[in-house]
């Protein structure tokens, strides 16, 4: 046994010193790496005072800074503009640095009211005085949209808004009203195509002029999302051609990565088979709890291969499900993030 032992021992010795060595090298290697890894995560400082928060924010995001914000107001001052920022311009500093950002609140900061089942005129005088802090403060009507009126719902009364009950906010943003008609409004024999305007749906928010559609169930075509000149045009209608086929539209969007709110959402699908599609939005409705089903294209005839634009106003969570008629559901997209 002996004899045994001391002639594997040479043989023990060489598999130790290879396994050292091999310890060795991977060290060296990894910290090669670390280092190497940690030069990479070096960032440079970009100079962001004077410029609007919103438009900087996901350049911040992209250089992995931890921003902290932090408010001034200054009235005479733009609304989001950045006043200060704690590591100066072309400073080279690790990603994952914390970043304080200073903004300035020109406007006066309130939470929009919830105007549903109002009367108009009561709502009229309702946005005149919101409460902002310890002052009153008025938000401007952007746009009024009048539409049949369903069910039991009563003339002259807010159906829908946005922004949404709930949301916080400056008072410098507008407030968009979706309303039943006045019971006095005079009926014509005229097709819904005719009644209808073009220019009453230009600048509107594409999902009031949805459900104006749904309502006088008249088909439409949303024909191409534009990145609009403004933001706050986001969702709005920038073109629109009412026929007796139906409207055609172009909507101004904004895509995912250029906005902080994921409030209006779109979806582009090129359907597989001909069919009557119809479009569902499932949602909990947050005054009441309860899960809301609302169809934003109905019974609505799709080629094979064409390709179908929907968009939305979303709150927290949002499921859209497209399903035809005799194929099924064709495609189902869930929506979640900041509101």
């Amino acid at each position: 046994m002996k004899e045994k032992f001391l002639k594997i021992l040479p043989y023990s010795g060489y598999v130790l010193f290879i396994s050292l060595g091999l310890l060795i090298f991977f060290v060296g290697a990894f910290l090669v790496v670390v280092v190497r890894t940690k030069d990479e995560q070096k960032v440079t400082m970009p100079l962001i005072i004077g410029k609007n928060y919103i438009e900087v924010h996901n350049e911040l995001q992209r250089l992995q800074l931890k921003v902290r914000l932090e408010t001034l107001r200054i009235p005479e001052k733009t609304d989001g503009v950045i006043l200060s920022q704690s590591i100066d311009p072309g400073k080279e500093v690790e990603a994952g640095s914390k970043l304080y950002v200073t903004v300035n609140v020109g406007f006066d900061r309130i939470t929009v009211p919830d105007l549903k089942g109002q009367d108009l005129k009561r709502v009229k005088a309702v946005l005149e005085k919101v409460l902002a802090g310890d002052v009153y403060v008025p938000l401007t009507i952007g746009g009024i949209t009048y539409v049949p009126s369903m069910g039991d719902e009563p003339p002259d009364t807010v159906i829908d808004q946005i922004p949404a009950p709930g949301k916080e906010t400056h008072s410098g943003e507008k407030i968009f009203l979706l309303v039943t008609e006045s019971s006095a409004k005079e009926k014509t024999n005229q097709s819904n195509a005719e009644i209808l305007k073009e220019s009453d749906f230009i600048g509107i928010p594409l999902p009031f002029a949805v459900d104006s559609f749904q309502r006088r169930k008249i088909p439409y075509t949303i024909k191409e999302f534009k990145k609009p000149e403004f933001r706050d045009d986001n969702g709005k209608i920038s073109s629109i051609k009412l026929t007796p086929k139906g409207a055609v539209m172009d909507v101004n969007f904004l895509k995912a990565e250029e906005k902080l709110n994921y409030v209006y959402e779109s979806v582009s699908y090129e359907v597989d088979d001909t069919d009557i599609y119809t479009a569902t939005l499932t949602y909990t409705d947050e005054r009441s709890g309860s899960e809301v089903k609302k169809d934003i294209m109905s019974a609505q005839s799709l080629e094979e291969d064409q390709m179908v634009n929907l968009a939305f106003y979303r709150g927290k969570e949002t499921k859209l499900t497209l399903v035809g008629q005799n194929t099924g559901e064709a495609k189902s997209w869930t929506f979640k993030g900041k509101y």
